[in-house]
């Protein structure tokens, strides 16, 4: 992005060139400031909108994990999971991996979670989107593609008030 983008001169000291201190009086009017309980409720929204986020990932990787296993491109007619992504859902081969492999991710994430906590049943894959839905375990995209190098030290990296936690009462 351009550090200066060109705009008509609003007066007779505005030089027509807006920086970037200005964007923001473009993109939406001034408001008045927020109560601190305001701050706090808009806080608590985003704070859900991220964890609906995150479990839709979870939900997502699940599916894409299910899909890729199945090979579901062959009966559609294409000749590999990148063309399948590319054309089903327009995206590309790095985008397509990248999502298998934040779905092993979390698959590996649960296993080891699953076995620190005691509650380990079975090595079947669980594809239940519901199931699926229970693997946030606060971690950024970028932590869950380095898991499955690292599962040994999984359960250190879960937080400690997760309920997901090995040490969560």
């Amino acid at each position: 992005m351009l550090p200066y983008a060109l705009a008509p001169p609003t007066g007779s000291e505005d030089d027509g060139l807006m920086g970037e201190h200005d964007q923001d009086d473009i993109a939406e009017p001034a408001r008045p400031p927020l109560t601190t309980a305001q701050a706090r409720e808009m806080t608590a929204g985003l704070s859900e909108a991220m964890d609906d986020v995150r479990r839709s990932v979870a939900v997502l990787a699940a599916r894409v994990r299910d899909a890729h296993a199945v090979r579901v491109w062959v009966p559609l007619g294409y000749g590999s999971w990148e063309a399948y992504c590319d054309a089903e859902f327009g995206i590309s081969r790095a985008q397509a991996y990248r999502l298998l492999d934040v779905a092993r991710s979390l698959a590996a994430v649960h296993g080891a979670v699953a076995v620190a906590a005691g509650t380990e049943t079975s090595r079947t894959r669980d594809t239940a989107p519901t199931a699926a839905a229970a693997l946030d375990y606060g971690l950024s995209q970028r932590a869950l593609i380095a898991v499955p190098s690292r599962t040994g030290d999984v359960a250190e990296l879960i937080p400690a008030d997760s309920p997901c936690s090995p040490t969560a009462a």
